[in-house]
């Protein structure tokens, strides 16, 4: 029995880490009167401290040598900080359900720019995901709403430029990771980026008035706990089961998403966009089945890893 539960042990933190990150787009609710930069700054605050005392306990803080190649963790930390803040505003604009699926179209993107970046092999097959991807995209944006709000910029129309924006940062993102994961551990990654992410969202943060921050303390407290909680849990499960089956329980971060934002804000959930779900999903899903099953993961990050 202990050896059945030890066998299952990474297989429930992803699949743990990955419904708590569904959460973002309560606490985002949650929090009143602060700009998308300084609320991220927060979650990335409270996040790096809990990393630090997570590897402070464990005694891996050697993790955090930096090594070769440290001008890809500033990279990392902007695009890091670029994808949170189009995420976020996505988020805001149009609500979870777009921003979280329009995010997840990052792995089709890193299946188009790998083989030119990273020199990895191409397949005619990335064609199959890219088309079901952009037909999940259109279902998703309803082009009837999006002409029709063209001449009063809308927010829907915001988000869904923030949105496409945020995947194919991220999807950057998963590149600059894959490219430096023999120089830096997955969560030795996490800590660089937080840290050089929270630099850039430094100036949103000196705007904010303190008296703000106290109002919001406890909702910024438990974000940031939480999400950065989920990031541990998904790093250490991933490590411990194939590649191919960390990409499919990673697809439950956008079905967990959509759940809370109908479940708990009470959104509605459009047809279109339940149709572009299961496109987009489908899209990641092979393109995970096409990925070497040796592979580490690194590409089946989390969004709100980042």
């Amino acid at each position: 029995m202990a050896v059945q539960e030890n066998s299952f042990k990474p297989y429930s933190e992803v699949i743990t880490g990955s419904i708590i990150y569904g959460t973002i787009g309560v606490f985002l609710d949650r929090v009143q009167d602060m700009s998308v930069g300084s609320i991220l700054f927060c979650r990335l605050f409270f996040g790096l401290c809990m990393i630090f005392f997570y590897l402070l306990m464990s005694g891996s803080l050697e993790q955090l040598r930096p090594g070769r190649n440290r001008k890809y963790l500033l990279l990392l930390g902007f695009l890091n900080a670029v994808t949170g803040i189009c995420y976020f505003s996505a988020i805001r604009y149009s609500g979870i359900s777009v921003a979280v699926l329009l995010l997840y179209t990052a792995p089709v993107y890193v299946n188009l720019l790998a083989p030119l970046i990273l020199g990895e092999r191409s397949s005619s097959k990335s064609l199959l995901p890219l088309f079901i991807s952009v037909a999940g995209v259109l279902l998703i944006t309803r082009p009837g709403e999006v002409l029709a709000s063209l001449s009063t910029g809308s927010d829907f129309m915001k988000g869904l430029l923030f949105g496409l924006l945020s995947g194919l940062s991220f999807g950057t993102t998963i590149i600059t990771i894959r490219y430096l994961r023999h120089d830096y551990t997955g969560i030795s990654q996490t800590f660089w980026l937080t840290g050089i992410s929270l630099l850039f969202m430094l100036p949103s943060a000196l705007s904010t008035p303190i008296p703000v921050y106290f109002r919001n303390f406890s909702t910024l407290l438990l974000f940031g706990l939480t999400i950065t909680l989920a990031a541990i849990l998904y790093l250490k499960g991933i490590s411990g089961i194939r590649a191919q089956t960390g990409s499919i329980l990673a697809l439950l971060e956008p079905v967990s998403g959509i759940f809370f934002d109908t479940a708990v804000l009470r959104n509605p959930l459009y047809i279109s966009t339940f149709l572009g779900c299961v496109l987009i999903l489908t899209a990641a899903y092979l393109v995970s089945q096409a990925r070497d099953a040796e592979e580490v993961p690194e590409d089946s990050l989390p969004s709100s890893l980042a």
